[in-house]
């Protein structure tokens, strides 16, 4: 399969400004979508937003940020009226089409509206109009087109219009909804892979204009599950909606192109090491954390971004306490030692797992690591006192706290680390053929390798 990646691609001017806009704020409200992209919804909603259908659901007095597909006169005098800090996320080029509705009827023409009118911006749009009456044969009219339309089509109608009617000015289709059509147009291979969510009317548009197979995904599981079709065809194009973010494309593209992102190892063995050669645990590990050291090296001259390991430090209760205190104190003196070296090698330190059954001492330490760590891209996400399993059951209870219908994409939003693209290939070491209580969620779509080698002797990495 060969892949060959569309452009323009990703987010539009327009929704870029609007995401960004909304990011400055938390605890604010929403009316209805920013826009029709669940990513950005599950990240807006974990800045604490409440997202509303009606502007009567917001409190007097709140913040509340109108979306990328504007809104209607009404509902900027009634956010007036209560004392409402408006955020006005509208795209530049709905706006337009605003304007123009409103000067094409302040100069008594009647107006045109060419899109969906069950749809938000075509809502709005019909809302600045005074005079709705149905136009006569030969009369001057003025059109406004929906942004996200399909712009032949629009093109068609309006050429249809000028038959009928003395057109008198036209606001047409947005700028960046045309470049990503004329590129789908342009492409002439076997499949297309359009990301984006089904709820966007600039990706359905690009579906529907495609000469080819096509396929659509809106997360990372829908993509992998893409994948199985679409290694059938020889060249497949991928492009995005106007409001996919670029991070997204980008992943799901390495994932297309086989490119590793994330690699998860169960680091077992160390002790069985240390026995081998009649020494102290504690010397398996000591050996088993210079093993890490060279292989985060490995990882990161493939570009590989995030590594997750299991030093297996079991959960309280699968092991003796004795022995888990044991381990605590080995990853303190190592934590200690060791976040030097993740500053000078660029490298963001996490841990994850259930951190207030931990130690204090360790849990301020986990912290000040962690902050230090902070600013850098690269990624070594540590378990400690965790459990795949026990990560699922706190998923649950939280969504259950929240009173939220779950799905895949709000399950995922509620998992220890839920930025984390899942991993590509899970290793582990030490003998056992079995994935054990680890990152079950997140390795549906895994690959495995398994190796009898003792993880302070591994160095076989892809």
């Amino acid at each position: 399969m060969e892949i060959e990646v569309l452009t323009p691609h990703g987010l539009c001017a327009g929704v870029d400004a609007a995401i960004a806009l909304a990011m400055r704020h938390r605890d604010a409200y929403c009316l209805r979508h920013l826009v029709h992209n669940e990513i950005v919804t599950g990240e807006l909603k974990a800045l604490g937003y409440t997202f509303v259908n009606s502007i009567e659901e917001v409190p007097d007095g709140e913040t509340v940020v109108f979306p990328a597909h504007g809104v209607t006169p009404e509902v900027r005098e009634r956010a007036k009226a209560k004392g409402l800090n408006v955020v006005d996320a509208t795209c530049p080029f709905v706006a337009r089409a605003h304007r123009a509705a409103r000067d094409f009827s302040a100069r008594g023409l009647p107006v045109v509206v060419l899109g969906d009118r069950t749809h938000v911006e075509v809502e709005g749009i019909l809302g600045e109009i005074a005079d709705k009456r149905q136009p006569k044969p030969g009369e001057a009219i003025g059109i406004v087109s929906q942004t996200t339309m399909n712009a032949d089509e629009v093109h068609d109608k309006i050429e249809a219009l000028r038959k009928t009617y003395r057109v008198e000015g036209v606001a047409d289709v947005c700028t960046a909804t045309k470049e990503r059509q004329d590129a789908v147009r342009r492409f002439d291979g076997d499949a297309l892979l359009v990301l984006g969510s089904r709820e966007s009317a600039n990706t359905r548009r690009l579906c529907e204009i495609a000469r080819c197979p096509v396929f659509t995904a809106g997360n990372m599981d829908e993509v992998r599950k893409a994948m199985d079709e679409l290694e059938r065809y020889g060249r497949v194009g991928v492009t995005s909606g106007a409001s996919t973010p670029e991070r997204f494309f980008e992943r799901a593209v390495n994932c297309l192109r086989h490119v590793l992102e994330h690699v998860a190892i169960v680091m077992d063995g160390s002790e069985r090491w240390a026995e081998m050669r009649g020494k102290p645990p504690i010397s398996g590990h000591v050996a088993g954390a210079r093993t890490l050291v060279r292989t985060l090296d490995r990882l990161g001259e493939r570009g590989i971004r995030h590594a997750t390991i299991y030093p297996f430090f079991s959960e309280k209760g699968k092991r003796p306490a004795r022995e888990v205190a044991g381990l605590m104190r080995i990853f303190a003196t190592l934590l200690k030692s060791g976040v030097g070296l993740l500053v000078e090698k660029g490298i963001r330190l996490r841990v994850i797992g259930r951190r207030d059954d931990l130690p204090p001492r360790l849990r301020e330490s986990i912290a000040e690591a962690e902050r230090r760590t902070a600013a850098f891209d690269r990624q070594l996400i540590v378990c400690i006192n965790y459990g795949g399993r026990a990560e699922i059951v706190d998923a649950a209870n939280a969504a259950i706290a929240r009173d939220e219908k779950v799905t895949e994409e709000t399950f995922r939003r509620l998992l220890y680390a839920p930025d984390v693209p899942d991993p590509d290939l899970i290793i582990r070491t030490g003998g056992a053929h079995r994935p054990g209580d680890f990152l079950l969620w997140q390795s549906a779509y895994s690959a495995y390798r398994f190796t009898d080698t003792l993880w302070p002797d591994f160095s076989d990495l892809p």
